[in-house]
């Protein structure tokens, strides 16, 4: 019997029935069109924040100390290999494509910038409740 639990509680997470992501860094990064790749020096600073799923899939909730976002799912793109990937529209309309890494820890979001370029924003995962 502890071995199982043991194995149950040590199993990645597979779904994300209200999942949190507590977040301690951020960054962004810029598509380089010539290497066709993101840029790896995005410089990565303090940043907290919490990244909440509802059970459905259906939205999550990104708070920091200075707001509150709410993000709806139009769609889900994937869910293999401990990434969940979802093309969602911000309470305020903005579209972004977002990525739950749990193998590596990180929540990705992708968007446009004011000229069309591509950004890639990270943030790195302290804890997943």
């Amino acid at each position: 019997m502890k071995k199982l639990l043991l194995l149950l509680f040590t199993t990645p997470i597979i779904c994300f029935s209200q999942t949190s992501f507590s977040c301690n860094l951020k960054e962004f990064c810029d598509w380089n069109e010539y290497k066709d790749t993101w840029e790896d020096d995005c410089n990565p600073f303090e940043y907290n924040c919490l990244f909440v799923m509802n059970k459905d899939e259906t939205m999550f909730v990104h708070t920091t100390a200075a707001m509150k976002s709410t993000y709806y799912v139009k769609e889900k793109l994937s869910g293999e290999d401990n990434q969940f990937t979802y093309k969602v529209v911000s309470d305020v309309g903005n579209e972004y494509y977002y990525i739950f890494d749990v193998k590596n820890e990180e929540v990705k979001a992708i968007t446009e910038d004011e000229n069309g370029n591509s950004i890639l924003i990270r943030w790195y995962v302290k804890s997943i409740f």
